[in-house]
C-alpha cells in the first residue's frame, strides 16, 4: 500500500498564548506530514512573530505561514486553506490544541484501511480553562464504538457535528467535490461532516488521539442566545439543507432514498420551527411533536420552548 501524501491546514488569529504547543505537537509527529500550511488571519498579537522564529528555529521543509490580506474569518479561512493544499490526506489543525505524536500517522492507516471513508474523526480529551463555555458532546452508542474505525449512522436527527473539525483527516477528492456546495455561514466542520455523512462516508477513530482544549475566547463559544439569534441560526439550518438536497438531486447513486426522505422531512422541521419563533406560540411547539426526533437531543427540543415563553438563555461558562 502506497502511503498517500498528507497535508495539514492550520489556521491562526490572535493566538500567540497558546500556540507554541499546537506547533510543537506538529513538529513531534511520528509520521511527518508532506507540507503544513499556515493561514493566518490579520492577527494583531504575536502570532506572526511567533510563526516566523518557530519556522526559522526548526528544519520544516514544507511548512509555509500565508498572511491573509485582509481578515476573512474562521470558516472562509479554513475553507480556502483547504482548497490550496496537495496531500491526497487533508488534516484540519486549530491553533490551540495538543496532538498526540502518533495522530497523523495512525489516521493516515486507517484510512488506508478503510477506503470507503471520506472523513475520518478521532476521539479527544477534553480540557476547559476557567471561564470556557462547556462544550456539547457527541455520545456514541454502543454500535458506534465497537470498532477501532466505525461508520456514523445517518438518523433523523442528522443534523449535527459530533467531533470538531481538528479531529479530521479527510481525502482531498472528497473536499474538492464538496466545496463548491460550501456556503459563507457554514461553519467548515460541521459542513464537511454533513457532506461526508450524507455519502455514508463520515467515519469515527475511536481513538483518543489529541487533547482539545476550550480556552474562554475560543472562537465556538456562543455564550447567549434569544429569539433573532435562534431565527438566524434556522435561515443557516434552512439553506444547508438546501445545499444537502441539492446535492443528492446532483449525485442521485450516492445517497439513498431513505437520506433524501429525511432530508425532505429535516426541510419541514426547520419551517415549522421558524414559525414558532415568530409566533412565539406554545402550541406551535406541541405541534412540533411528529419532529421532535429531528433535534439533536430533548434538551434542544426544550431550548425552542424556552425561547418562546421567556425569549432568551444564557449558557454557563465553567468555573
Amino acid at each position: 500500500m502506497n502511503n498517500p501524501s498528507i497535508s495539514v491546514v492550520m489556521t491562526t488569529f490572535n493566538g500567540a498564548a497558546h500556540l507554541r504547543g499546537q506547533l510543537t505537537s506538529l513538529r513531534d509527529q511520528s509520521l511527518r506530514p508532506d507540507e503544513v500550511l499556515i493561514f493566518d488571519d490579520q492577527s494583531e498579537d504575536e502570532t506572526p512573530a511567533l510563526l516566523e522564529a518557530f519556522l526559522r528555529d526548526n528544519d520544516l521543509p514544507g511548512w509555509r505561514v500565508i498572511r491573509r490580506p485582509s481578515r476573512k474569518g474562521w470558516k472562509r479561512n479554513f475553507m480556502d486553506g483547504a482548497a490550496r493544499a496537495e496531500g491526497e490526506l487533508i488534516f484540519l489543525c486549530d491553533q490551540d490544541d495538543i496532538w498526540d505524536p502518533d495522530k497523523i500517522q495512525r489516521m493516515a492507516e486507517e484510512m488506508g484501511r478503510h477506503p470507503e471513508a471520506l472523513l475520518l474523526a478521532c476521539d479527544y480529551r477534553l480540557v476547559y480553562e476557567e471561564g470556557a463555555v462547556r462544550s456539547k458532546v457527541y455520545r456514541k452508542r454502543p454500535g458506534e464504538k465497537r470498532n477501532p474505525v466505525s461508520p456514523y449512522p445517518f438518523r433523523r436527527n442528522f443534523f449535527q457535528n459530533p467531533r470538531p473539525g481538528c479531529s479530521y483527516a479527510l481525502r482531498r477528492s472528497f473536499f474538492r467535490e464538496a466545496a463548491p456546495y460550501w456556503f459563507p455561514a457554514a461553519p467548515h466542520d460541521e459542513f464537511l461532516w454533513l457532506m461526508a455523512a450524507l455519502q455514508g462516508g463520515a467515519y469515527f477513530y475511536n481513538r483518543e488521539l489529541m487533547t482539545y482544549v476550550r480556552y474562554a475566547g475560543n472562537a465556538s463559544d456562543i455564550r447567549y442566545k434569544d429569539i433573532q439569534a435562534q431565527l438566524k441560526n434556522l435561515d443557516y439550518i434552512s439553506e444547508m439543507l438546501r445545499r444537502l438536497v441539492r446535492f443528492a438531486g446532483e449525485h442521485p447513486a450516492r445517497v439513498t432514498e431513505r437520506k433524501k426522505r429525511y432530508l425532505a422531512q429535516a426541510q419541514v422541521w426547520c419551517e415549522k420551527r421558524k414559525k414558532l419563533m415568530k409566533t412565539r406560540n406554545p402550541l406551535r411547539w406541541l405541534a412540533l411533536m411528529p419532529w421532535w426526533g429531528y433535534y439533536n437531543s430533548p434538551k434542544n427540543a426544550l431550548s425552542d420552548l424556552v425561547l418562546v415563553l421567556f425569549g432568551s438563555f444564557r449558557r454557563k461558562a465553567r468555573r
